[in-house]
């Protein structure tokens, strides 16, 4: 890896040379903490999201419905307006 690369990656600072072997270990160690709850953080909102569209479809099932037509509907019109074009440009 190029000196400029690593340097990138340490923030644009440069890379000190003189850190020790434990240092080095405990800054990687603190990294993959904080990759750890990053990915934590990520799961915990995923399932957040879940729940959220879960509660929603329990108490607006009337409004849930309404926008999935609506939503398929226009896909459903997307379509054939892309068949209509796709057949027209077929037939020249």
């Amino acid at each position: 890896m190029e000196l400029s690369q690593i340097q990138q990656y340490a923030g644009g600072r440069a890379v000190d040379a003189d850190l020790t072997t434990e240092q080095l270990r405990a800054r990687f160690a603190a990294l993959r903490a904080r990759a750890a709850e990053s990915d934590e953080a990520a799961a915990a909102r995923h399932r957040l999201a879940e729940r959220t569209l879960d509660l929603t479809e329990e108490y607006f099932p009337a409004e849930v419905a309404a926008r999935r037509r609506r939503v398929a509907a226009a896909g459903f019109a997307a379509g054939v307006a892309v068949g209509a074009v796709a057949g027209a440009a077929i037939r020249r």
